[in-house]
């Protein structure tokens, strides 16, 4: 193997993402002796581009996706770029991402990698071909969980060889707080006894926040809960709407989109994650990293993380009633909660660091790289 290889990581752009913050750890962590990292954005780059800048990463922005664009022409453009950055090999994270880049690679004759980040809970018999069709151009498909690897294989008919799990993981430095839990409540008028739960993730419908808003609604009769609602998306303006329906707007902070996730930590007696499916949430990890017990639905890689109730609460997703129980048993039993979240957290050190993925990874790029050059 020679001593360094360029990788170009691919994506259809780059907003605050689960993907996307994972593609931030990859490149801090990289052994920069043996790789060089350019990153590639088949759109516009998005919120994450000035992090990327920040490391001091090459990133080139194409703007060649649209309706109108054909995939000829947008691996033609990729392909130079593989061309013109002398690339070694390619890894492209999410579904256009995977397909065009392995199209790309092929017409340069570099090896590429592609990451599969969520379940496949409403597979299309298209992409499902499409998939299949391009395994073959693929040197490795990675997968963050199990349930993920289990539905590539049932669904897309790889070979089982091409896909290897490498687990989601969190910068364990993002889970603590700078400023003082009093201050972070001053900001966001958390009155004094509240019990705050809090979720991370975009507002999107795959995320279950309208589940979670009705679990509000009732659990509002008997405790005083807040719920601090992060993150952003196309769902915004409807549940804005459903908590006014619902007479909960006291309750419920919208924060947008946040980079002080240790600060909210601080403030949270409870995180939740009602999703409908879901990969191996990295906002899940983060918050057990932080030592808060989790109530979650069964979803992804949800199970395996939390076990049998020793680091967390598992419910059936798409359940209020569920989410109600779980809730109000940690509210009830606060001694419990505070040894599970500590277990969860100890859980989380030990087997989702970023340093930990990354080693994974680079197992993955090595292997890759010596068996082209072996062809």
């Amino acid at each position: 193997m020679k001593k360094k290889f360029r990788i170009l990581h691919v994506f259809v752009s780059l907003p605050v993402g689960g993907a996307e913050n994972l593609l931030i750890s990859i490149l801090k962590e990289l052994d920069p002796l043996h790789y060089e990292s350019v990153v590639c954005t088949l759109g516009e780059a998005g919120a994450l581009a000035p992090a990327v800048k920040a490391l001091g990463v090459p990133l080139i922005e194409l703007n060649v996706m649209g309706h109108r664009v054909s995939s000829s022409s947008i691996e033609l453009a990729l392909a130079n770029v593989i061309r013109r950055e002398r690339i070694d090999l390619v890894h492209s994270h999410l579904y256009h991402a995977n397909r065009h880049s392995r199209q790309a690679a092929r017409r340069v004759g570099v090896p590429a990698v592609v990451s599969i980040h969520n379940t496949y809970t409403r597979p299309r018999l298209r992409r499902r071909l499409i998939n299949w069709w391009l395994a073959r151009y693929a040197a490795a498909i990675l997968v963050g969980s199990e349930e993920i690897r289990r539905d590539v294989l049932r669904y897309d008919w790889v070979p089982e060889k091409l896909v290897e799990i490498v687990p989601n993981s969190v910068d364990l430095s993002r889970s603590l707080p700078v400023r003082s839990s009093a201050a972070v409540k001053a900001e966001l008028a958390i009155p004094e006894g509240a019990y705050v739960l809090g979720t991370i993730g975009r507002l999107e419908i795959q995320k279950g926040h309208r589940v979670l808003m009705e679990a509000v609604k009732l659990l509002g009769r008997e405790i005083p809960v807040v719920l601090l609602l992060i993150g952003s998306g196309r769902e915004e303006e409807a549940l804005r709407r459903q908590v006014t329906e619902l007479g909960i707007e006291n309750q419920v902070r919208f924060l947008g989109t946040r980079g002080d996730l240790g600060d909210l930590f601080s403030v949270m007696k409870l995180f939740v994650m009602p999703s409908l499916w879901e990969g191996l949430s990295l906002a899940m990890l983060s918050a057990m990293a932080a030592g808060l017990p989790v109530v979650a639905t069964d979803v992804g890689g949800v199970g395996t993380v939390l076990g049998r109730s020793e680091r967390g609460w598992v419910v059936q997703p798409d359940s209020v009633s569920g989410l109600v129980e779980a809730i109000r048993y940690c509210y009830q039993h606060p001694d419990e909660a505070t040894a599970t979240g500590k277990a969860g957290s100890l859980h989380v050190h030990a087997n989702y660091s970023d340093r930990a993925m990354v080693r994974r990874l680079e197992a993955v790029y090595q292997r890759v790289m010596s068996n082209f050059e072996g062809k």
